[in-house]
């Protein structure tokens, strides 16, 4: 994107629902950004060249990162509930984060209507407060807490009520398994991804309390038994790696962690104490390495409720890291120092190259 595009204006922003006028932001983003004076579809929109722009966009607009977007954000779901929400944003009106504001120190952000919990100084986030408290009806069908998919889709398959599905075998383990031995042994875990452990999505762990707290690096978490079978003892530098990629990471071996999984805290960046990967000999990479996105056609419903389809937003499910990895010691622990360290990737073997 190099600009701004004219819709924000004709039809506001919004989300969840909800949608809300923009004329204020885009005008401001205007004199912030500047705008672009060649000819043509862009001209006289505000511009977004810089990745500072597009962070200043994304602050301007957003409710969480400006007081006034979160006023008019509350106003457009009080008309849908006709309760007043004001009081929820009134205080932090005058409030605005920008991208020189974050940069100095982490802020606070703004409670913000497209999400059920606050962010005030009274009550710490948590899901389903905004529900309870303000008599906000649930985004499903009924308005309540649902637990039963009254869905033809769900019911054909199955999935009406909550239920067990063991893991999907995407095969990705075929092609590597036993192809580029380092003479460790290997076993196969099934993948799993949680929020961090500290923090979630994009919270970095790269500072020194986190670095004490932790291990200096990323970690991969592995059940007692299934790192006896393999060798492996806590602490030791491991790569888990599949058709999809591979990583490399130090193991916390723990009674906590049941036998047949694995498991690596999402967001644990690709920033300190990452060595080279035996399997691609480039740098290590990081929890999602392993995974790829998988639908299914229940996600595909649409116009109903909770289940309408949105693009990165039908919510965290399964069998997006419903995936298997191949689990080994690394032999040796190598940093790539040289100049050559961070080449592009080399292509994992499959069925197809091996034969």
């Amino acid at each position: 994107f190099s600009s701004l595009g004219p819709l924000l204006e004709k039809h506001g922003n919004g989300g969840k629902g909800i949608n809300w006028n923009t004329e204020d932001e885009v005008k401001f983003l205007g004199e912030l950004n500047h705008k672009e004076g060649d000819a043509g579809i862009s001209q006289g929109r505000p511009k977004i060249d810089t990745a500072i722009d597009a962070a200043e966009v994304i602050l301007s607009l957003a409710p969480e990162t400006n007081g006034q977007v979160a006023v008019k954000a509350w106003a457009a779901l009080s008309e849908f509930t006709g309760i007043d929400h004001s009081h929820l944003a009134l205080s932090t009106a005058h409030e605005a984060i920008r991208f020189r504001d974050i940069q100095a120190q982490p802020r606070k952000i703004i409670s913000s209507p497209t999400w059920s919990g606050l962010e005030d100084d009274h009550v710490s986030y948590n899901a389903g407060y905004t529900n309870v408290h303000e008599g906000i009806p649930w985004r499903t069908i009924t308005g309540r807490q649902q637990f039963y998919q009254d869905h033809p889709w769900m019911q054909a398959f199955g999935e009406q009520l909550m239920s067990y599905r063991p893991p999907v075998n995407t095969r990705t383990i075929e092609g590597v398994k036993g192809k580029r031995s380092n003479g460790e042994i290997e076993i196969v875990l099934n993948w799993i991804t949680p929020h961090q452990k500290w923090g979630i999505h994009s919270t970095y762990s790269d500072n020194l309390l986190m670095l004490t707290l932790s291990r200096g690096g990323p970690i991969v978490w592995l059940s007692e038994n299934d790192a006896k079978s393999a060798g492996i003892e806590d602490n030791d530098w491991i790569e888990c790696f599949n058709v999809n990629g591979a990583l490399t990471a130090r193991a916390v071996v723990s009674q906590r962690v049941k036998d047949g999984m694995v498991m690596m805290y999402h967001a644990q960046e690709r920033i300190v104490n990452v060595p080279g990967s035996e399997t691609t000999k480039t740098r290590g990479g990081h929890h999602n390495s392993v995974t790829r996105v998988v639908l299914k056609p229940t996600h595909m419903i649409g116009g109903y409720a909770q289940q309408a389809y949105g693009f990165n937003y039908y919510g965290t499910v399964g069998c997006n890291r419903d995936e298997f990895v191949v689990v080994r010691k690394m032999s040796k622990v190598d940093w790539l120092d040289g100049s050559s360290g961070d080449d592009l990737p080399r292509p994992l073997p499959t069925d197809i190259e091996e034969n």
